[in-house]
């Protein structure tokens, strides 16, 4: 009772103040059923910028897709020819498997890039709906450079995001469509 007088919370205060806490909880990513399998495909465009290496504007880049665990799914986009070796996060998490990737030689110049993905694996297999990942890396240096994830969701209906532009990538686009 002493929390009502000090703070002067009567109980309908208390259930208005509730309200407005479960109206600001709503569930981020609604559930999604991981028993189906829908074709579709997802369209990814951004615009890279210098991650303030020594090589820039020369750099390497790689693109993929991960399950929402943490699992390679498949590389969509790979740039790098003599340096893949500083696309740490993506060698270790795809054994650099580009098995069906745009793939080329380190970039001259930083412009827009887009690739797209068909909901299949690396071997495949149509893939569950569910959360994934979009995975981005970027390297102008000898090592490590910038790495940048995106959620989105393959589903049975179209989804579409613009997340905030983030180190050494801005302007993206992440466009799941159904077939």
């Amino acid at each position: 009772m002493r929390l009502f007088e000090k703070y002067r919370l009567s109980a309908i205060g208390i259930i208005t103040l509730i309200i407005i806490i479960m109206i600001g909880c709503k569930e981020v990513n609604p559930p999604i059923d991981s028993s189906k399998k829908t074709s579709g495909t997802l369209s990814v465009t951004m615009l890279t910028s210098s991650n303030g290496g020594p090589f820039s504007p020369r750099h390497v880049l790689a693109i993929w897709v991960e399950n929402n665990s943490g699992q390679f799914v498949k590389t969509l986009l790979v740039y790098a020819a003599e340096r893949k070796s500083n696309l740490t996060n993506w060698k270790s998490n795809s054994a650099e498997n580009s098995t069906d990737a745009i793939t080329g030689a380190t970039q001259n110049t930083h412009t827009t890039r887009t690739c797209s993905w068909n909901g299949k694996d690396a071997n495949g297999n149509l893939v569950s709906n569910g959360y994934y990942k979009l995975c981005m890396e970027l390297s102008d240096t000898n090592g490590t450079g910038a790495f940048q994830s995106f959620i989105f969701a393959k589903d049975t209906i179209a989804t579409s995001t613009m997340p905030t532009n983030v180190q050494s990538f801005s302007n993206i686009s992440i466009q799941w469509k159904p077939n």
